[in-house]
């Protein structure tokens, strides 16, 4: 017999999957397989992955093979598993879903997670996290939350402060470790950064702060000043707030 063709709800418009090390958060330095999905409904002023916002007709797999879209959540999976082995990646494996944004495709996410865990890999969520609403139909499914408070002056427009604590209030109550990124410019006002620390206060003893200086990029072309980092962080101590400096690694290797 057989297998049944894939929902169209857990199939995502894919733009690569690699592997490569993780640049980014706690687990920055470590081995992972990265599946990248299409599409995001924001605009970040950094954003260095302008060439996730539509599909092309194909996704690439190790940077070589082409793979048809939209890819189905087991195939993804099946990829994954390819490129752990290609890579001779040891345990414990861990794929990191990111996009994009992800989020628009939690059934995808979900399947995603399930797939893998009779393989006993860990599934990581880098998102935006916008959108509370799917990230409860997935966030079962994962283990690790990467989530990017979006501070206004890094957009281009809206600003989403509430739904973004709702998405971290439902990792922590699911147990997930989590991890809130913000991405700091030039641009970013003292006080745009003391309300992202007040929304986050309640959960400080539950996730990771990661204070990312801005790798400049498009409409971000300069550094942030050391002495502004520095003040930066300075406040989040002041609040309590276990967190790290840490930029983009993987920028600075030259690598995926």
């Amino acid at each position: 017999m057989s297998a049944a063709p894939a929902s169209p709800a857990t199939k995502a418009p894919l733009i690569e999957l690699f592997h490569s090390i993780q640049g980014e958060g706690r687990f920055v330095g470590a081995p992972m397989v990265f599946v990248r999905v299409a599409t995001c409904p924001i605009r970040c002023r950094y954003c260095d992955t302008p060439h996730s916002y539509t599909a092309a007709a194909t996704a690439t797999v190790g940077g070589r093979a082409p793979e048809p879209n939209p890819v189905s959540a087991a195939r993804a999976a099946e990829l994954a598993r390819q490129l752990l082995a290609d890579a001779g990646a040891g345990a414990p494996p861990r794929i990191s879903v990111t996009g994009g944004e992800p989020l628009v495709f939690p059934q995808f996410v979900r399947a995603l997670g399930r797939q893998l865990r009779p393989l006993g890999c860990a599934l990581h969520l880098e998102t935006a996290a916008l959108d509370p609403v799917a990230l409860r139909q997935c966030i079962d499914e994962v283990d690790h939350l990467s989530a990017d408070y979006k501070l206004p002056e890094t957009l281009t427009a809206g600003f989403f402060g509430r739904e973004h604590v709702q998405c971290c209030e439902l990792a922590v109550a699911r147990g997930r470790s989590v991890d809130v990124k913000l991405v700091l410019t030039k641009a970013v006002a003292d006080a745009s950064l003391a309300r992202a620390l007040a929304d986050l206060l309640p959960l400080r003893q539950r996730l990771l702060l990661v204070l990312q200086p801005v790798t400049p990029f498009g409409a971000e072309p300069e550094r942030l000043p050391p002495d502004r980092l520095l003040q930066f962080a300075r406040a989040a101590a002041a609040a309590g707030f276990d967190y790290r400096v840490l930029p983009q690694v993987h920028r600075q290797l030259d690598v995926p």
